[in-house]
């Protein structure tokens, strides 16, 4: 499975990070309710964001926070 991240709003557009690194202007309308900045979007076959993945968005930010433990780590 396939993921973009939300990487910010820019007005009523959406400013997706896509598997590749590029980055993707979509419009807001076009994402699943409740999207956030940060979400984990499923794509489809085609590229096309299809619903939100909470789980992966989890999985993620620990990933992060575990990363900004290591790099900040005092001691």
């Amino acid at each position: 499975m396939q993921y973009a991240i939300i990487d910010r709003f820019e007005g009523d557009m959406a400013v997706l990070e896509m598997p590749d690194g590029a980055m993707r202007d979509l419009p807001r309308a076009a994402l699943p309710q409740g999207a956030r900045a940060g979400d984990a979007l499923r794509l489809d076959e085609a590229g096309n964001p299809i619903a939100l993945d909470p789980e992966e968005t989890r999985r993620r930010q620990a990933e992060v926070r575990a990363l900004m433990d290591k790099l900040f780590r005092r001691g």
